[in-house]
C-alpha cells in the first residue's frame, strides 16, 4: 500500500466568503496536481449552501474541473481535521489516472417508478462501466433505506460510499450539488471509470448489550414482542442486569441492532445495522424504529461507545492496509455519522487522526452526514453512528 502524492487536494475555507481567495487557490492547483482533475467534492455548512452554485463556478473554470458532486452537511472534514461547529465549505479535487468520473442527477422520478431498478439503471445510463459510485442523496425526500435494494440492482452491486445530506434546523432542506447546480431532490451520483475504483471502509460506532432476541411479534416498522415477550420489557431487564457504569452510559444511547447474518452462531460490534428507537409506547411495550421488520429477524440492544467506536475503526483501517499491499491509493473521502466527532469521543479529529495515523499523508475530504451509506453483507446499507470511508485505489 502506498499514497500517491500531487493526485488530490484538500481546502477548508472559513466564512466570511473571499471570492478572490478560492479563485487563487483554484487557479493554484492546476499546478499542484500530477495532471488534470478528474472530479471535484464540494460541502458546505448551514450558511454556505447560497454561495454553493458561484463556488462550483469558479473552481469549475478556474481548476478546470469538469466534473463536481457533494451537498449540505452538519461539519466538514478536510485533512488531519473535523470542523464541527465552524460555518464554511469544504473543496476537494482529484486527479485520477487513467480515469473517468460520470456525474448524473437521479430525481424523484426513478425512485417513484414502480420498476425502480429499471428506471434507476436507465437514469444512470449503461452503469456497467463503472467501478464504483458516491452517492449523496436528499434525506427530505428520499429519506429512507427501501430504496437501496433497487439501487443495487440497477448498479450490479457495485460499491457505493456516501451519505444523506443534512441541513440547520433553521433551514427548510438540505441541498445537493452537481456541475453548478443547487438542487433539493432526488440524488446525485458520481461513477468511476477506468484504472480507478473505491475500496470502502465501513465502522461501527455501537456495541451489542444483553443477549440476542428473536423478533416474534412485528408490524412493519413497529415491534411488539421479542422472544415473546413485550421488547420494552425485555429492555427493561437488560438495562437493570447492566453494571451502574453501563447504565449511566445508556441514558439517551440505546439503540437497536438488526442482525446482518443470520447464520452466524454469535454476533460482535459490525454484525448489526444500527438503528434509532424512532419512539416508545409504554402502554403497550411496543417500539418502533425507521427500518421494516420481520417476524424472526434477530435483533440485540446496542450502546453507542467510544472505546468501541475507536478499537473497530482502526482495526478496519489497518486490515484495508494490509489488503491494499502494492497497490497505489489517490485520495480518500469520509462519511461520517453526525453522532461521531466530538459528541462521541470528547476530542475532537479523530477519525482523521486514526486515518492519518494508519495512511501517513492521505488528503482526506468528507462531512459529517445524517445516515452514511456503505457495503455490508455484499449489499448497500444505510448505517447509523459508522464511519463510511471510500479510498480512491488503484484496480487490483
Amino acid at each position: 500500500m502506498s499514497v500517491i502524492s500531487g493526485h488530490s487536494v484538500v481546502k477548508h475555507f472559513p466564512l466570511p466568503f473571499s471570492e478572490a481567495e478560492v479563485e487563487a487557490w483554484a487557479k493554484a492547483q492546476t499546478e499542484t496536481l500530477a495532471g488534470p482533475a478528474t472530479f471535484g467534492l464540494l460541502f458546505t455548512t448551514p450558511g454556505c449552501s447560497s454561495r454553493a452554485k458561484e463556488i462550483m463556478e469558479i473552481v469549475r473554470i478556474y481548476a478546470q474541473v469538469p466534473t463536481i458532486i457533494g451537498c449540505s452537511a452538519n461539519g466538514l472534514i478536510a485533512n488531519q481535521h473535523e470542523i464541527e461547529n465552524e460555518a464554511g465549505f469544504c473543496v476537494a479535487l482529484y486527479h485520477l489516472p487513467d480515469t473517468q468520473a460520470r456525474a448524473i442527477h437521479l430525481p424523484l422520478e426513478p425512485f417513484e417508478n414502480a420498476d425502480r431498478p429499471g428506471a434507476l439503471r436507465t437514469a444512470l445510463g449503461n452503469p456497467g462501466t463503472v467501478n464504483a459510485w458516491i452517492l449523496f442523496a436528499s434525506s427530505e425526500s428520499i429519506g429512507n433505506e427501501a430504496w437501496l435494494p433497487d439501487w443495487d440492482q440497477a448498479t450490479d452491486h457495485r460499491t457505493t460510499i456516501g451519505g444523506f445530506a443534512s441541513s440547520a434546523p433553521e433551514e427548510s432542506e438540505s441541498t445537493l450539488y452537481l456541475n453548478g447546480d443547487v438542487l433539493t431532490e432526488g440524488a446525485v451520483a458520481l461513477g468511476l471509470e477506468g484504472a480507478v475504483t473505491i475500496e470502502p471502509i465501513v465502522s461501527q460506532g455501537c456495541r451489542p448489550v444483553g443477549s440476542p432476541w428473536t423478533i416474534t411479534q412485528a408490524d412493519h416498522n413497529i415491534i411488539h414482542k421479542i422472544g415473546n415477550r413485550p421488547i420494552l420489557e425485555v429492555l427493561r431487564d437488560t438495562l437493570e442486569s447492566m453494571s451502574q457504569q453501563e447504565q449511566q452510559q445508556a441514558r439517551g444511547n440505546i439503540f437497536i441492532g438488526l442482525v446482518l447474518d443470520e447464520y452466524k452462531a454469535s454476533f460482535g460490534t459490525g454484525d448489526f445495522l444500527v438503528r434509532n428507537l424512532a419512539a416508545i409506547d409504554p402502554k403497550t411495550g411496543a417500539v418502533a424504529i425507521a427500518t421494516p421488520l420481520r417476524v424472526g429477524q434477530n435483533l440485540q440492544f446496542q450502546i453507542r461507545d467510544a472505546h468501541t467506536a475507536a478499537i473497530d475503526f482502526e482495526q478496519h483501517l489497518q486490515a484495508k492496509a494490509a489488503d491494499l499491499e502494492g497497490r497505489a491509493i489517490y485520495g480518500g473521502c469520509l462519511c461520517d455519522c453526525i453522532g461521531r466527532g466530538t459528541s462521541l469521543y470528547g476530542v475532537p479529529d479523530h477519525d482523521v487522526g486514526t486515518i492519518h495515523e494508519i495512511y501517513p499523508n492521505l488528503q482526506v475530504a468528507g462531512l459529517f452526514c445524517n445516515g452514511e451509506f456503505g457495503p455490508g453483507k455484499n449489499r448497500t446499507l444505510l448505517h447509523g453512528y459508522a464511519a463510511s470511508l471510500g479510498l480512491f485505489v488503484k484496480r487490483a
